[in-house]
């Protein structure tokens, strides 16, 4: 069943904002979100949410982003979450797939979400299934807004791949669902640090990496090596989520509940339009640099479907069924929410 949530875009595709500016009266909240790195893309739309929710209560409800992992290591934040050591935080399944089954679908390559506001839908409505709430509260998690991570492409360093069988030994920086569709059409893959992959491109230890497209590749610079990319190849993309301790969250006045909901269209908005402005400034880059464009064939997506794709869906509905869950009715769920959010 397709569980609908109205997230506010509008008939051009664009979400739009329906936060208001008038003050929301309250008491005083702060809450502490554990996070990693630095401030970057992925964290540009919970950046808006908190100062959108600063604003309208005039400061009384504060989100304060704790970057670097000053709370907690990447890996724990859904345990942090659980013992109460505070009160939000952001996590990706792929860090630890056995805690979140549900959400992993999102991963799954190949899924017809192919810009970032179909993602935006797509993950805000999955996040609140049943089957999907109920396995994040075992975390005393809440789902506030999903952070939204572009597709993935390939970039790479010499001779660009013109058909399946040219990817036959290209040994790619590529991990998870998508080091294993890369694997399916004879390219190897490997996991390259970030941090090492400049190095590793421009000595030969890899031919390409996959990586979200664009920001990733302009910010380690592989873009100065590189001879090709893919485009549009709808190789998927890692879902993060960020989340509120279900206690917190159920302790907020009714008010600020509504407000959380009523600020998220807007932190999506933001988010889109800050890697819109990137992926301008990195296309640009990327033609002064002569790199040529990659697309798989009408052929070739055909046999990726057969050799990879649908062997990894099967398999990933298999494993939630023997975890006890309806792997194909959340399966389902996720394609019919993208085709849904893909006509509207």
């Amino acid at each position: 069943m397709v569980t609908a949530v109205t997230l506010g875009f509008g008939s051009g595709g664009t979400v739009v904002s329906t936060a208001q500016a008038a003050e929301v009266e309250g008491p005083k909240v702060k809450w502490l979100l554990s996070t990693w790195g630095k401030r970057r893309g992925i964290m540009e739309g919970m950046e808006s949410f908190s100062e959108q929710i600063a604003e309208a209560t005039d400061g009384n409800f504060e989100v304060s982003l704790q970057y670097g992992g000053v709370l907690s290591d990447p890996k724990e934040n859904l345990d942090g979450l659980k013992i109460g050591a505070f009160e939000a935080a952001m996590f990706c399944p792929l860090y630890h797939p056995s805690k979140t089954p549900a959400i992993t679908g999102l991963d799954l390559p190949f899924l017809p979400i192919t810009d970032l506001e179909t993602r935006a839908k797509v993950h805000e409505a999955y996040l609140h299934n049943p089957v999907v709430l109920e396995e994040l509260a075992r975390w005393n998690a809440y789902p506030l807004m999903s952070a939204l991570m572009p597709n993935y492409e390939v970039m790479g360093k010499g001779e660009a791949p013109q058909s399946i069988e040219d990817w036959e030994g290209l040994r790619l920086s590529a991990g998870g669902g998508i080091g294993d569709l890369m694997k399916s059409i004879g390219a190897i893959p490997t996991a390259v640090p970030a941090p090492e992959m400049y190095q590793s491109l421009e000595r030969g230890v890899i031919n390409g990496a996959a990586f979200p497209y664009t920001y990733a590749f302009a910010a380690y610079k592989l873009h100065e090596l590189a001879d090709w990319r893919t485009e549009k190849s709808s190789l998927g993309s890692l879902t993060c989520v960020l989340v509120a301790s279900k206690q917190a969250y159920e302790a907020l006045p009714p008010q600020y509940q509504e407000l959380i909901d009523r600020v998220k269209p807007g932190a999506y908005k933001h988010q889109i339009d800050t890697y819109t402005a990137i992926d301008e400034k990195n296309e640009k880059l990327f033609e002064e640099e002569g790199l040529k464009k990659v697309r798989f064939s009408e052929e070739d997506v055909e046999q990726i479907m057969d050799k990879a794709v649908q062997p990894s869906w099967d398999a990933w509905v298999a494993a939630r069924n023997a975890e006890g869950l309806d792997g194909q009715a959340l399966l389902d769920e996720i394609l019919a929410l993208a085709k849904e959010a893909n006509t509207n």
